[in-house]
């Protein structure tokens, strides 16, 4: 990740930004429960690195060795909590990936990213068609909105999702609809968005995105696609380097030549530079906005809607961060602490709308 760094440009208030929603220094129960939730999730992975790495004969025993480190650090960081400064299930799980990638783990998840999209691309065709049946412009979003909310229950990084799809490997984006909380949702603002997007569509959009397979197939491409039939134009960004089952900025490239060659509406985006990937400049599953690519932060400056998706992303971090352009975060609730923690229950639904506001 050898590129200059800026700080989002279109934050409010930059100088006081702080990604990190839940501080793990100061709070003793916050603490005590990720660095445990944490620690389990991790331990989890053990039996799985062979399997999803069977080329790898050492898969398991450099998981191992990853585990045994960041097992190590919990310890110590319950006694000195300052050992990790920032303390945040964001750095955590940064560490957590560095470990893999020290242990010659660069992209543990990749097989199964790989067989997940290559099964949501079979029924990408039959999506597009059901969501263009949808004749009504709010039913016909609130569709796509569900969908993207539905295909982020797909996280292997979530303990109660990974035991469920292990349970049912056939559970798909349906099954998930029927998962999340029906509405009104937790957080819904979704007829604020609808109406801004009916009487004045965006110029460009920004997307954050989070999960391949499912979520990003059957979620984010439907999602950005009835934007770039509105005359949008759409910024796609993923992860610069590969962290649990997150599109990477590489993949996100290789999966948007496929979706062109299911539909045409991608195809010509893609020509026309209506539709474009970015790195976001991060090496974990969460979000620092202050520290995101040039080339990025570049784009940004014209863009008047930046969609921010995933718990790692729109909830652990930049939960409470406020822009100057509009904002839609959109996340399912997938740990019943966090959940909690917001006064919320597992499963529920974040759809979080902000219009934009002035810098101060």
């Amino acid at each position: 990740m050898d590129f200059e760094r800026s700080v989002c440009p279109v934050l409010r208030n930059p100088h006081s930004y702080d990604p990190d929603t839940i501080d793990l220094q100061n709070d003793i129960k916050q603490r005590e429960y990720w660095l445990t939730c944490l620690d389990q999730m991790i331990k989890k992975f053990i039996p799985k690195a062979s399997i999803l790495n069977p080329e790898d004969l050492q898969a398991t025993e450099k998981a191992e060795k990853s585990y045994q480190t960041f097992h190590m650090l919990t310890e110590k960081l319950k006694d000195n909590p300052s050992l990790l400064n920032p303390l945040s299930v964001r750095t955590l799980l940064e560490f957590n990936e560095d470990n893999l990638r020290t242990n010659n783990l660069k992209d543990a998840w990749w097989i199964q990213k790989q067989k997940e999209t290559a099964v949501a691309f079979d029924k990408f065709s039959a999506r597009l068609r059901y969501i263009d049946s949808i004749v009504p412009f709010r039913d016909r979003w609130l569709e796509v909105i569900k969908g993207v909310l539905a295909g982020n229950v797909f996280d292997w990084g979530s303990k109660v999702v990974s035991d469920m799809l292990e349970k049912s490997p056939n559970f798909d984006l349906f099954d998930a609809m029927n998962t999340i909380q029906p509405r009104p949702w937790f957080k819904d603002d979704f007829e604020l968005f609808v109406s801004k997007i009916e009487t004045c569509p965006y110029k460009k959009v920004v997307i954050f995105v989070d999960n391949a397979g499912i979520d990003f197939v059957l979620g984010i491409l439907p999602f950005a696609r009835e934007l770039l039939k509105l005359g949008t134009k759409v910024i796609l960004v993923g992860n610069s380097l590969p962290a649990l089952n997150d599109v990477t900025f590489r993949e996100l490239k290789t999966y948007s030549i496929e979706a062109s060659l299911q539909c045409s509406i991608f195809k010509n985006a893609l020509n026309e530079k209506k539709l474009q990937c970015f790195e976001n400049g991060q090496k974990g599953p969460c979000l620092d906005l202050s520290s995101l690519p040039e080339e990025l932060c570049n784009t940004m400056l014209t863009t008047d809607c930046v969609i921010i998706e995933g718990m790692g992303r729109a909830v652990q971090t930049n939960f409470y961060a406020t822009f100057t352009v509009d904002c839609l975060k959109l996340a399912v609730l997938k740990n019943e602490w966090l959940a909690k923690s917001l006064g919320a229950s597992q499963f529920f639904v974040i759809c979080d709308f902000q219009i934009a506001t002035n810098s101060t």
